[in-house]
């Protein structure tokens, strides 16, 4: 699996947003599992969206750790668009 993310990843590491719903969708979706994975589902009430400057990470977990990590694995996919974590820790 690991080496799927890292596949779709190198295909999707333009530094543009994606131009169709579809496009964003696909993306948003990569981004959630490759974090679900990372952290072993240690995100709640994950939510990634995409808006006019990037992504946006939004949810809660219990430690730094895990924020961290959910921010490593979306950069995996998102390559070099802007990235904002907004996950709290609780």
């Amino acid at each position: 699996m690991d080496d799927l993310f890292r596949d779709v990843a190198a295909r999707k590491s333009r530094s543009y947003l994606p131009d169709t719903q579809e496009e964003a969708a696909e993306l948003i979706a990569l981004i959630e599992m490759a974090i679900e994975q990372e952290t072993g589902r240690g995100i709640d009430e994950l939510s990634v969206t995409i808006d006019g400057e990037g992504i946006v990470l939004a949810g809660r977990c219990e430690s730094f750790y895990h924020k961290q990590l959910a921010q490593h694995a979306a950069m995996s996919i998102s390559g070099s668009r802007q990235l904002v974590n907004g996950i709290e820790v609780s």
